[in-house]
């Protein structure tokens, strides 16, 4: 009996260890000149030491100081001391941009499409804490027109830029009339740094919709079409890939899992392109159910990013009947999958109390993850909107009166290789104030070392109401900032079990929107550095997954 008992207490010890070891904290008061100061910068020295600086401003404008607090690799404080940080001198540059706009500022036109270009010149800096040149002063920002215009009046769809210096911008374009049961061409603009313009017709034939388009992180863009009503079979929708010059890649003429197949999401991986996708029961084509997609920015319109975004917003807005996961890769689609949304019901897993399965609401993805099985996981959160009642600072001034999107219930989707459905999981917010819900939470996914557990991270979000950084305090600019803090829960992949969610710093302690993990490849963990509410207090969180 007496060996049974030691037993025991030794499973009991071990496991309780085992659960300590995986969450390492310290928190350490900051000197007086810290609290003053602002994080620097953070990393990881060759022993796994971790070292965190400040800056902190002299009395003196030009006098800058550091001071470096430093712990091991099991997160016990080790010292703090005045630190000297190297400088990488860049020389200052200046930096010409071109872009296009619709709409304007005038009762005349902010409901305009029609196309305007822009030329931008900058004046940057090289930002050592940052690791990039910021913008310190708009030299011009002028509208402009192209050396050889041909007279056209283009309506304006979307518009991007080439990551390479000195390179075309790429605008996708249509003629601006109102004929909608005539064929309306869609255009490639090309403007170069010269200022010409060459125009080519994008590779579709008859009356398309333009469902959705998006930019590829090596700058190719892509566009899916689908055909209007009265021409032919509404579900042969067409996805085609262009270079950033222009050129095409692919064309993938496939059948739509729905005749209205909204596109929500693309995501790029291994090389494949995906699409995150909802339609109604109707069996109308896409046309009659949604507006065409148009992402192009108009400068002075606050609800959306232009009058036909907005409409596309509110249609989109609808609850929906399916969900589909597509999935591109060179001249193919691998496959095209749906989901009922009856289903998700069957299918929810809860982590805690107050969450609710998916019933087809529009909601924002915030993380696309592929697993080394090639299974999906989806997350993200349902949106809204609240009317402001007032000023809202530097969330862009917006007008009393107008609308700002919220972000509600969280959402996570697991699907097979094959983009079926195999669970929902959900989880309760633990922040919904209105302060809270206007920003969004931050989901990631991490693989754990046994290859079978997923860990689930959240930053959740407590809306604050003050100053959101030192230029904001300086120039008297009250308004509301996110405060985050992580949760972790782990998603049993091949059970689709969820745990409850493990709080770290309870609360207490907050990180910085631009610090907010730092992750350790070699050792499969992620380092939490944030403050307490006073930004007294230094709060340090090793998680090992």
């Amino acid at each position: 009996m007496k060996h049974y008992f030691f037993c025991v207490a030794l499973i009991v010890f071990t496991c309780c260890s085992a659960k300590a070891q995986q969450s390492q904290e310290s928190v350490q008061p900051l000197s007086k000149k810290a609290i003053k100061g602002f994080i620097y910068g953070i990393n990881k020295n060759d022993k796994g030491d971790l070292n965190i600086t400040y800056k902190i401003a002299g009395d003196n404008k030009a006098d800058v100081f550091f001071e470096n607090y430093a712990f091991d690799k099991q997160i016990k404080f080790i010292s703090s001391s005045d630190a000297n940080v190297p400088k990488e001198d860049r020389e200052d540059r200046v930096k010409t941009i071109i872009y296009a706009t619709v709409g304007g500022c005038t009762s005349f036109d902010i409901l305009s499409m029609k196309l305007k270009l822009h030329k931008r010149v900058l004046q940057q800096s090289w930002s050592h804490e940052k690791q990039k040149y910021i913008t310190t002063k708009v030299v011009t920002d002028e509208n402009i027109k192209a050396k050889n215009d041909n007279g056209k009046a283009y309506k304006g769809i979307a518009s991007y830029e080439s990551s390479v210096a000195g390179d075309e911008t790429f605008i996708i374009a249509a003629n601006d009339k109102k004929e909608k049961k005539q064929a309306n061409p869609f255009y490639i603009l090309k403007i170069s740094p010269d200022l010409d313009i060459t125009e080519r017709t994008i590779d579709i034939s008859g009356n398309q919709s333009l469902v959705y388009c998006d930019q590829l992180a090596n700058d190719d863009v892509i566009m899916v079409f689908a055909p209007k009503k009265g021409e032919g079979d509404p579900s042969a929708y067409t996805y085609l890939r262009y270079s950033i010059k222009g050129d095409l890649i692919n064309k993938v003429p496939f059948k739509s899992p729905s005749n209205n197949m909204l596109i929500i999401n693309m995501e790029e991986k291994n090389d494949a392109v995906y699409f995150c996708a909802t339609s109604t029961k109707s069996k109308e084509a896409y046309s009659e159910v949604f507006e065409d997609y148009a992402s192009i920015s108009n400068p002075c319109f606050t609800d959306a990013q232009n009058d036909q975004d907005l409409r596309w917003e509110n249609k989109s807005n609808e609850k929906m009947e399916k969900f589909h996961l597509l999935k591109f890769k060179g001249d193919q689609m691998i496959f095209a999958s749906t989901a009922s949304v009856s289903d998700f019901k069957s299918k929810f897993k809860a982590s805690g109390k107050g969450a609710s399965a998916y019933k087809g609401n529009k909601f924002s993805i915030s993380k696309f993850f592929v697993t080394a099985d090639e299974e999906f996981l989806i997350a993200g959160q349902l949106t809204g909107h609240a009317v402001i009642k007032s000023g809202y600072g530097s969330l862009g001034n917006t007008p009393t009166g107008s609308y700002m999107k919220t972000y509600l219930d969280i959402i996570c989707m697991h699907f097979d290789k094959n983009g079926e459905l195999k669970a929902q999981y959900g989880v309760e917010r633990l922040n919904d104030d209105k302060k809270s819900e206007i920003f969004d939470i931050r989901q990631n996914f991490y693989l754990g070392s046994d290859k079978k557990t997923l860990y689930w991270e959240m930053l959740e979000v407590k809306g604050a109401k003050g100053y959101s950084g030192f230029m904001d305090a300086m120039n008297g600019n009250l308004t509301y900032f996110p405060h985050y803090f992580p949760r972790i829960a782990k998603i049993d992949l091949s059970g689709t079990n969820v745990s409850d969610f493990t709080v770290l710093g309870n609360q207490k302690y907050y990180l910085r929107k631009d610090f907010t993990g730092l992750f350790d490849e070699k050792e499969n963990s992620i380092t939490y550095v944030g403050h307490d509410e006073d930004y007294k207090k230094l709060w340090v969180n090793k998680y090992s997954f």
